[in-house]
């Protein structure tokens, strides 16, 4: 793990005195990073919850894989683990990614004992300390009851196809920008996950573990089947939502260290936006916040690697269709921290900054909307 850190922060280092991003090679990535994985934990959480009830963990992209869940898990809709799933879901709201919060706060089936203490905070403020505890001694004892083990045995192949088709996305993808951009070094480790039964759901969450290490995930759905009825995942339809993924694991906790300063403007600004925010299942200003800037950071990173400007302007236009109207101002105020690293050498000195360009925004949304009226 040493060695490890030390080899990004040379690449760190160099990137920034020679400001240009070194391309991550296939070498790199295989000796630094962990490969792909499906991971059982995701599995097991995203069944949980599609018994509860979650619209968001039932869709049925994947048919084959998702009769398999019903045909062997179905029985068990009504143990006391998916009773309290579907409490929690329908009174603290607990879904979308608070779900793989917890999957990634555990130990891998069958143990699932916690990695870090719980707490307020942790694996994610929707849980709340007792009902996370709660939660994990009801699933021990539901992967017993309900042989879960015996379901994972039987698509054991499926996983390690799921996996290896997986890497080629994985290869795309330059790691080595995320240092540079947020100019911070991780001590722990970057993990991609095939998630068989998330369906279009894409999440990217990070644990802080006992030892204070990182764990960093880009959680990724499967929408694509092929004609033997396995998952496909191509570079061209994956590549963007990893990239979308793996900035959520930078940004999230930032606005969140910095929620008190970014509150009055995201508060304001959400309300001006709810509904729309709402649409598309951003139900927070904390959401909206995240989204807005990870959607930002992306475009950033294709204007770095597609100089042509395309892909950008593409996903820029996009992001504007759906209400981020202030996107491509906060595209060129990142523009402006990426010149000036010499001043910001990292995204967290450039926060008041970023504050100041939302309550910015705030004070012209206000203006157009009473001009409208």
């Amino acid at each position: 793990m040493k060695n490890l850190i030390f080899i990004i922060l040379v690449l760190f280092i160099s990137m920034a005195i020679f400001g240009q991003v070194t391309k991550t090679t296939d070498q790199d990535l295989l000796n630094h990073y962990p490969l792909p994985i499906v991971d059982k934990r995701v599995e097991l959480l995203s069944i949980v919850f599609r018994l509860a009830g979650n619209f968001e963990y039932n869709e049925d992209a994947y048919r084959s894989y998702v009769s398999d869940i019903h045909n062997h898990f179905d029985k068990y809709k009504n143990h006391p683990l998916i009773v309290f799933a579907k409490e929690m879901s329908d009174k603290n709201g607990v879904g979308f990614d608070a779900v793989q919060a917890m999957a990634i706060y555990l130990k891998q089936p069958p143990l699932l004992d916690p990695l870090a203490p719980f707490s307020s905070k942790i694996p994610e403020r929707r849980w709340g300390q007792d009902n996370a505890g709660k939660f994990v001694a009801l699933l021990k004892q539901f992967y017993i009851d309900a042989r879960c083990d015996a379901f994972f045995a039987e698509h054991e192949t499926l996983y390690q196809t799921a996996q290896e088709r997986i890497i080629p996305v994985y290869k795309a993808l330059d790691l080595n920008w995320y240092y540079q951009f947020y100019g911070t070094v991780t001590d722990g480790s970057l993990n991609i996950i095939a998630g068989l039964g998330l369906g279009g759901g894409n999440y990217g969450p990070k644990a802080v573990l006992f030892d204070g290490s990182e764990a960093i995930y880009a959680i990724m759905g499967t929408w694509l089947i092929d004609s033997a009825n396995m998952p496909v995942y191509p570079v061209d339809q994956y590549l963007l939502t990893l990239i979308h993924e793996f900035n959520h694991s930078w940004v999230n906790p930032l606005t969140k260290k910095y929620e008190k300063e970014f509150e009055d403007g995201g508060k304001k600004l959400f309300d001006l936006m709810k509904e729309g925010m709402g649409n598309q299942h951003y139900n927070s200003w904390q959401t909206m916040m995240n989204e807005s800037l990870v959607r930002a950071s992306v475009i950033r990173y294709l204007l770095k690697h597609h100089p042509d400007g395309k892909a950008a302007k593409d996903q820029l236009i996009s992001d504007f269709g759906r209400g981020f109207f202030w996107i491509k101002g906060l595209v060129e105020t990142l523009g402006i921290y990426e010149k000036n690293r010499d001043r910001y050498p990292t995204l967290e000195h450039y926060v008041p900054v970023l504050v100041d360009f939302y309550n910015g925004v705030v004070v012209k949304s206000v203006s157009m909307f009473e001009i409208a009226e």
